[in-house]
């Protein structure tokens, strides 16, 4: 783990949703998904929606995220589908609302302790709006939101134009984003010229080129690395 300073003159805190804001359990595909889906879990359902995120972020490293667009990913990399005529774009909008997630409760306490500290409180997604309001409000946590920006129609992380969505050209100093993903959102970070928080839980080895301001194992210690 590295060793943190203080990170001070932010007015603006970007959130990361999946594995900041709130976890997954392992065998979410096949407790939650396939069943909101109607379609029954087998190891070849998991291997081709593993294989589904590796096409998914290929496909939209460098053009925008349509919903259409992700229903055909869906379609080539997850050929099971059709056995059971489903199509990608029923998959998908079931997914969006099958409200799969867990709670992280370390993310409420930082997020209601920023709120009342008057920060502007941004989240920053490479998912749908809809399916991010669900779970925002299953957990709580939608009030202590001023605005979310999703991929719908737009670039992802670590891409600059999802970060000029949000950060005001001169003002980089204000901004910090916190997140999980080296690649996403620490990359995006760097390549936006921000700050950033590399939610660590697992204390993993950071080999990639990505940098990040700080680094912590718990959510609660953004609360001091803040000012």
């Amino acid at each position: 783990m590295m060793k943190n300073e203080k990170i001070k003159g932010i007015s603006t805190i970007i959130w990361d949703c999946d594995y900041t804001i709130w976890l997954h359990q392992k065998n979410e595909l096949e407790a939650i998904i396939s069943k909101a889906v109607g379609i029954p879990y087998t190891e070849e359902l998991k291997r081709q929606h593993l294989e589904f995120f590796v096409a998914f972020r290929k496909r939209f490293a460098d053009d925008r995220v349509t919903f259409d667009e992700v229903a055909k990913v869906i379609q080539e990399s997850m050929p099971i589908l059709s056995k059971y005529g489903v199509t990608g774009a029923e998959f998908l909008y079931k997914w969006n609302h099958s409200e799969a997630g867990i709670e992280n409760k370390e993310a409420k306490e930082v997020l209601k302790y920023q709120k009342e500290k008057g920060y502007n409180i941004v989240v920053l997604t490479d998912w749908f709006l809809d399916s991010q309001i669900i779970l925002l409000k299953k957990f709580e946590l939608f009030q202590y939101v001023d605005k979310i920006y999703a991929c719908d129609n737009e670039y992802m992380k670590p891409h600059i134009k999802s970060a000029e969505r949000i950060v005001k050209p001169g003002n980089e100093s204000e901004y910090v984003i916190i997140g999980d993903s080296l690649k996403s959102d620490i990359g995006l970070a760097n390549n936006a010229k921000i700050k950033s928080i590399w939610y660590n839980p697992y204390k993993n080895e950071n080999t990639t080129p990505y940098i990040p301001t700080a680094e912590v194992a718990s959510l609660l210690e953004v609360i001091e690395i803040i000012e």
